[in-house]
């Protein structure tokens, strides 16, 4: 059954005018999670000036260098932690039984529908996104990501991959159409080495932070297999050594053992859904320290849902095939400590992406593990550490607020009560003054 989205009485700033940054707000948390040490603490204050964490301590000290009248945000029935980020949100894409492949919308319609997504998952908790792979034709999503890192929209920081890079028949491919429609797909189609340097030069050109391979088969894709590897060795090789020589990262979709083990022997950064990773590949990433993005909840939603949706009966069947598989191997993976970054695949509802928490620690992950992988992890794996992803001195103030205790209860995730981002209050309780977070 799919479960009602709970509306919680908010009063909500998401506006095309991001809100101003007080120079300086102290925020009052009943309890703050750091995430680093997994300790939850009770009464402190974080003070934040120009949008950065100066101080966090206990709310009895006091607070040095604070003039009077400071704005405060009293979040003292609530429990504070570090802004949220998705490494596997598809901004672009809107929850279609053909998904990408909607031939009545332009690429500036998906600007939009990206725009819009993104707001409505920072408006969630998520202060960050990474999009690995548009379904867009040309750059959409690095449009996006430059008018709100100009300052023209509020919206979560974003790193983009522009497209999917997918051989010929691939799951990138649009291989449900017949041959008489000659139909541009919205990602890239690649043989061969030099057609993948290639591709990867142009996406860098045109403002890729990431870039994206398809190296097996997929779910929702027709005639395809997961368990194939869809490029040689050498492609991906060619396409790990183009990617970290220009700079980049580069992630894969990758569901079946050998496509697996390939990709992360070739030096990927990360890889997506990891289904069917055996001992082996676990061994690998470990050693390697690559990230698996595991993407649980979407591969329950298809099952579950698909066929109301719409979507295909093979793709169905496919996902259901591998859910009991998927179940035991990622949760050996978990077990056997694989670095994990959080990721939801959002092909439903931007919304729920915190629902993918629930989903991660059903197979055994700790609560503070799945909090970690959606906070310091990601922020490692996206290489803004140092920036993000923990609530300490120096860090960007982006801090979210919740009623309870997520080390109990993970799935009051998906009910954030305040959002704020670079120190701008975006989401707070009713009862907060609508002017804390603003300059006067």
């Amino acid at each position: 059954m799919l479960r009602p989205f709970r509306f919680s009485v908010l009063l909500l700033i998401l506006v095309a005018v991001p809100p101003a940054v007080a120079d300086q707000i102290a925020i009052r948390c009943g309890h703050l999670l750091d995430v680093d040490s997994g300790e939850l603490q009770t009464d402190r204050t974080i003070l934040i000036r120009d949008g950065v964490i100066e101080r966090v301590s206990s709310s009895t000290e006091a607070l040095p260098g604070v003039p009077p009248g400071v704005a405060e945000v009293d979040l003292s029935g609530h429990t504070c932690m570090p802004g949220m980020i998705d490494t596997h949100a598809h901004i672009s894409l809107t929850p279609t039984p053909t998904l990408g492949v909607d031939l009545t919308r332009a690429s500036a319609d998906r600007a939009m529908d990206s725009l819009y997504a993104a707001q409505s998952m920072l408006d969630a908790g998520f202060t960050t996104l990474r999009d690995p792979g548009a379904f867009d034709r040309f750059y959409a999503t690095v449009a996006v990501k430059k008018a709100i890192a100009a300052g023209k929209f509020t919206g979560p920081r974003l790193f983009v991959a522009p497209h999917a890079l997918s051989p010929t028949g691939g799951h990138g491919d649009l291989n449900n159409m017949q041959p008489e429609f000659e139909v541009e797909i919205p990602g890239r189609v690649v043989d061969g080495p030099d057609e993948i340097r290639r591709a990867i030069r142009e996406e860098i050109k045109f403002g890729g932070d990431w870039i994206k391979l398809m190296v097996t088969g997929g779910v929702m894709s027709a005639g395809d297999d997961p368990n194939h590897v869809a490029f040689t060795r050498e492609e991906a090789d060619a396409a790990v050594d183009e990617t970290h020589r220009l700079g980049r990262k580069i992630t894969v979709h990758a569901i079946g053992t050998e496509g697996i083990k390939m990709s992360v022997a070739a030096g990927v950064d990360s890889v997506e859904h990891g289904i069917l990773i055996d001992d082996e590949g676990i061994a690998m990433m470990k050693e390697r320290g690559t990230y698996l993005v595991p993407t649980l909840f979407v591969l329950n939603y298809i099952v579950d849902q698909g066929e109301a949706l719409g979507y295909p009966a093979d793709s169905i069947a496919k996902a259901r095939a591998l859910q009991q598989e998927r179940n035991a191997r990622i949760r050996r993976a978990f077990e056997q400590g694989v670095p994990i970054a959080y990721g939801s695949d959002t092909i439903f509802p931007h919304h729920w992406s915190a629902r993918e928490f629930s989903a991660m620690t059903a197979l055994g992950l700790p609560e503070i593990e799945a909090i970690r992988a959606a906070t310091m992890n990601a922020a490692d794996l996206l290489g803004i550490g140092d920036e993000v992803g923990t609530l300490q001195s120096g860090m960007q103030a982006d801090i979210i607020a919740v009623e309870g205790n997520p080390l109990e209860h993970i799935e009051i995730l998906e009910d954030v009560r305040f959002v704020m981002k670079d120190g701008a209050v975006i989401k707070r309780p009713i009862e907060l003054p609508e002017s804390i977070g603003r300059r006067n």
